[in-house]
């Protein structure tokens, strides 16, 4: 359940975010420019490479947190057709071509101003071929992948999710949970739950570890694509539910903490969730519940929504 009037904080998207966004459109149009000159200068070498270095740039900035559901869609397309671009350049296949890449132009221009266009230029058919060829590297490299290589990175998150979910998906970024001994545990992790109107599990989805302790928070930072769709989870009257895991060394098993839980209408897009957090163990039928603690500690969430 939501917390109204709770205090937030982390999730909040101050000027420096706006600032990093304002330096990656600024050099994004600059790699751009370079890549389309050699592109349109018959530089095949040239220009492959520097779409490559930017596909890989745009892929691995897209989880950033303070990217919207938009910007998350627009630079999604943007590495699909960069990554065609360079691949139609190595094998002189041109699912998409110089005239397409030119069309891109606006669109960089626009990214993170608010007057990115509605309608994307280049049609979907010439690059959703790439997804699969598209790795997010720090060196600014593409490497082609088979499944069994896949990471848990955000997009290979999203390529999977939007491989098997058809509607709105969405997305959980999850920052950091309020506890009183949250140093304390060992191993923390969240495992986010979508349960019908039956307590019937429609979905189940795992954290990696929490990345920092704090003193009254444990802060994760990390993203969770549901595998259900926001129209099934509607037609099915779901609700979301977060539990809070941890390890128990002295009996060697990993163990429930507390838990939370929304319901959809409290589900908004690009919207911070504040939610209170309920004693174990976890009531997917919402019949039981027991505040875990008496201070002003919530679990922080924000949501984003992909529509596929």
């Amino acid at each position: 359940m939501q917390c109204s009037g709770a205090e937030g904080g982390g999730v909040a998207r101050p000027a420096m975010a706006m600032s990093e966004k304002e330096q990656l459109r600024l050099s994004w149009m600059t790699q751009f420019n370079k890549a389309q000159q050699h592109d349109s200068w018959g530089q095949v070498v040239e220009a492959q490479e520097d779409y490559q270095s930017m596909a890989s740039q745009i892929a691995a900035k897209q989880g950033l947190p303070f990217i919207t559901s938009k910007e998350k869609d627009i630079l999604h397309r943007l590495a699909l057709c960069l990554g065609a671009r360079a691949q139609a350049l190595r094998t002189l296949h041109e699912n998409i071509t110089v005239t397409d890449m030119k069309c891109l132009q606006p669109i960089f221009e626009a990214l993170f101003t608010g007057a990115e266009p509605d309608v994307f230029p280049v049609d979907a058919s010439k690059y959703q071929f790439a997804a699969s060829m598209v790795k997010p590297s720090t060196e600014g490299e593409i490497i082609c992948a088979d499944a069994e290589d896949e990471t848990s990175t955000d997009w290979h998150q999203r390529q999977a999710v939007l491989r098997t979910v058809r509607g709105t998906v969405v997305c959980f970024r999850i920052e950091k949970i309020g506890l009183k001994d949250a140093q304390d545990y060992i191993d923390p992790f969240m495992t986010v739950l979508v349960a019908d109107s039956r307590a019937n599990i429609l979905d189940s989805r795992d954290t990696n570890f929490a990345c920092e302790r704090r003193a009254t928070h444990v802060m994760f930072t990390q993203q969770v694509y549901l595998n259900v769709s926001l129209e099934d989870m509607e037609r099915s009257g779901a609700a979301i539910f977060f539990e809070f895991k941890h390890y128990k060394p002295k009996k060697k098993k990993i163990s429930t903490r507390c838990w939370c839980f929304m319901e959809l209408a409290e589900l908004k897009r690009d919207e911070e969730v504040v939610l209170e957090i309920y004693h174990k163990p976890t009531d997917l039928k919402k019949k039981k519940l027991n505040l875990h603690s008496e201070k002003p500690l919530y679990l922080h969430l924000f949501a984003t929504f992909i529509s596929n």
